[in-house]
């Protein structure tokens, strides 16, 4: 049956080609009219866009200070973009941009213009005063693009063939002929991008600061339709599926998914919260808390942990006391959320952090704690009053304003110096100090200028910072350690004698006594 109903196919083309073609003949190609559609322009938007807007409210709720980043030219260097006729782009500067740029005010692209910049240094328009110079640089380029990994095809043809003598006006031969096709086919592509952080001051690179991630794009070329499997560190090795136009828009998913995994990681924030339940956590943020806040002070992380909570919804101080206040909402907290444990340790920590929604209502509660939160504040009592001597509702205000700025501060400081970025961890740590000042700021602050081989300045914060906490072990340690260094014994022995009638039984201490003697 399906060979009689094949040749009765055939026997149809072949009669109706002589009409096809002579009604072709007598139609002239100039007075066709073919309509043009036309569309407005619209918002280009594709899957991540959403993505690119959650994870910018989060850098606002999460983050006190604005992330600089410069862009350097970022192009395929797989060479298909030429070889292909531009299968892919060959240079995806612009649409990092786009991506940076969609993330809020606290993400800001710096452009990378050395000709423009030196332009206007000649023309006298602009100088250095007013620009803004960029904490990180990102770097990358399309290092893979395997444009047929796998592909097939299918499908019948018909063709038949006719001669004509009175069509010379019309058509260039008199030997016409029809093709009838009905063919499927599909190919598989993969494409890769790389990323990768470098700080600004240094140009080296950051480590763990890297993002690769790959796409298979299938394309069905009777439907016209192509399908994406996006595969990184951050989707699981199930990949996420959803539909694109083509291999270009795969570009772009990769770099904003790119830049959102880059930026995230480089804050230590919980980004990957913006792709859904089912994305998987970054073990390189994870690993930077583990190891950073056991290293900060107990008021530290209580402030820490408070600021979290009020972001939760709790009504609470920020003051670096476990009060009743605190008790209750660390309490009510760990009963809605199955929480194991009592004590405010790393892992405690981050499941409140990790948890803080997403959404307009905490960003409010980010600007209200920043400005004071709205609270009403009593008029100053009369002098002589038993009054005066209690702190007002304002100084309390203020006080819990700067324990949540100098928490931030803090953070994002050993954000840099858990990279070795001891020059812009030094700078954070100065505003710390001056927004609160606490002893594990100077110590960190002085152990940056030593690292920097900046000894004086390591020195002169450590004798500030004992005489703010003169009951500080560690801040007299490392002071009596910094004058051995610079070979001043008898201040060295002075701190040493401090520090041991503070801690009698360091080793460490004892030994250097003995040195000196």
């Amino acid at each position: 049956m399906k060979g009689v109903a094949r040749g009765f196919t055939y026997v149809l083309l072949s009669l109706a080609l002589p009409l096809l073609l002579l009604s072709c003949a007598t139609m002239e190609p100039k007075r066709m009219e073919v309509p043009v559609e036309t569309t407005a322009p619209v918002q280009k938007v594709t899957a991540f866009t959403d993505n690119l807007k959650t994870f910018g409210l989060m850098m606002e709720i999460h983050r006190a200070q604005p992330l600089k980043v410069m862009v350097k030219d970022i192009v395929d260097k797989t060479g298909a973009s030429v070889a292909t006729g531009s299968e892919i782009q060959q240079n995806i500067t612009e649409i990092v941009k786009s991506a940076l740029n969609s993330m809020g005010e606290n993400v800001v692209f710096i452009e990378y213009d050395p000709e423009f910049v030196q332009s206007m240094q000649q023309t006298g328009y602009s100088d250095f005063s007013n620009k803004l110079i960029p904490d990180i640089v990102v770097t990358g380029a399309i290092t893979e693009f395997d444009r047929a990994l796998e592909s097939w095809d299918k499908g019948i043809d018909v063709g038949a063939e006719a001669e004509f003598s009175q069509v010379k006006k019309v058509m260039p031969s008199q030997t016409l002929s029809i093709e009838h096709s009905d063919a499927s086919m599909a190919t598989k592509a993969r494409i890769t991008v790389d990323f990768n952080l470098k700080d600004f001051r240094t140009l080296s690179g950051i480590p763990g600061m890297n993002v690769v991630n790959s796409m298979e794009v299938q394309k069905g070329q009777r439907k016209q339709e192509f399908g994406i499997t996006l595969f990184g560190p951050t989707f699981g090795s199930k990949g996420s599926k959803k539909i694109v136009q083509g291999r270009h828009d795969a570009v772009r998913l990769l770099v904003q998914s790119g830049m959102i995994q880059l930026m995230g990681r480089y804050a230590a924030i919980p980004y990957w919260r913006v792709f859904g339940e089912d994305a998987v956590s970054d073990e390189i943020v994870i690993k930077s808390w583990m190891r950073g806040f056991p290293k900060l002070d107990d008021t530290s992380r209580i402030s820490m942990m408070q600021e979290k909570l009020y972001l939760h919804g709790y009504d609470i101080d920020i003051n670096g006391k476990v009060d009743e206040k605190t008790k209750a909402a660390f309490s009510d907290f760990k009963s809605k959320t199955n929480l194991a444990g009592g004590s405010l340790n790393a892992d405690t920590f981050l499941k409140i952090y990790f948890t803080v929604p997403i959404n307009e209502n905490v960003y409010a509660r980010v600007q209200a704690m920043g400005s004071g939160g709205g609270t009403e504040i009593s008029e100053a009592p009369s002098q002589g009053t038993p009054q005066q001597q209690q702190p007002t509702v304002a100084s309390k205000v203020n006080q819990q304003n700067d324990f949540g700025k100098a928490g931030n501060l803090m953070t994002q400081a050993y954000g840099h110096f858990k990279q070795n970025d001891y020059q812009n961890a030094a700078q954070f740590f100065e505003q710390s100090i001056q927004v609160l000042p606490t002893p594990v700021a100077y110590y960190y602050l002085a152990l940056c200028y030593q690292l920097l081989q900046d000894k004086k300045t390591a020195i002169t914060r450590l004798e500030e910072g004992v005489q703010k906490f003169g009951e500080d072990f560690p801040l007299w340690k490392a002071l009596g350690m910094g004058y051995y260094e610079i070979g001043d014994e008898q201040k060295a022995k002075l701190a040493f004698k401090n520090a041991l009638a503070l801690k009698s039984n360091d080793k460490q201490v004892k030994f250097f006594l003995e040195r000196i003697k």
